[in-house]
């Protein structure tokens, strides 16, 4: 490694722990901003839900709040691991709280999506439970390489930073549709992004089996 890249390393990790401090100082916890990353996860879901059952001006605006609360829920789901490991604030039961909100949290979003687009698509809230069912899925095949003693396996197209990514970017593309009164099209945008979620988390599920099988029989 070179100086340079010592010296970049050397200043993210300043820059880390004067967050870690800056968000202990204030009263942040872990286990906090974790729930917290749910609550902004139900209220994205809920804006998801009643956009397009609003007049187009209110739904864009509830478009791009849901957009906002994902990318809360991004930098809530990076600052609690920052926060545990930089603030020396690693609890017993953090594992629970870093990783079963997040499952609930997946299909706030993904099942406000789907039933909100059920005035335009009546079938629309089955690809909400799917999209809900397989991103948990990924979780659970990821728990279940460590429960077999293996490292964490991360591979696949859709983890959960690239699904909610996806989501926001879609509420607002889908923000400015509506705002343009194409709400048909938005609808269709939406659904699109659910399909994309689904078909990613399947294939990140897929990938992430294949490789614990592999390392398993490698043994």
């Amino acid at each position: 490694m070179s100086d340079s890249q010592v010296s970049s390393a050397a200043a993210r990790d300043a820059r880390r722990a004067a967050v870690a401090a800056w968000l202990r100082a204030r009263g942040a916890t872990p286990n906090g901003l974790s729930l917290f990353a749910v609550a902004l996860s139900a209220l994205a879901g809920a804006a998801f839900f009643f956009a397009l059952r609003d007049p187009p001006h209110y739904g864009a605006a509830l478009l791009l709040f849901a957009a906002l609360c994902l990318g809360g829920r991004i930098a809530c789901n990076r600052l609690d691991g920052l926060l545990a490991r930089r603030g020396g604030m690693v609890g017993k039961a953090g594992e629970v709280y870093s990783d079963a909100p997040d499952r609930l949290a997946d299909a706030l979003v993904f099942l406000g999506v789907g039933y909100g687009l059920t005035p335009w698509l009546p079938w629309a809230s089955d690809l909400g439970w799917a999209a809900s069912l397989l991103a948990v899925g990924t979780a659970y095949v990821r728990v279940l390489g460590l429960a077999c003693g293996l490292r964490e396996h991360g591979e696949g197209p859709m983890p959960r930073r690239t699904r909610m990514l996806a989501t926001a970017l879609a509420a607002l593309l889908a923000a400015a549709g509506l705002a343009l009164g194409y709400a048909a099209a938005v609808a269709w945008l939406l659904l699109a992004a659910l399909a994309v979620v689904i078909v990613g988390a399947a294939l990140t599920i897929a990938l992430r089996l294949r490789a614990i099988v592999r390392e398993l029989e490698s043994r």
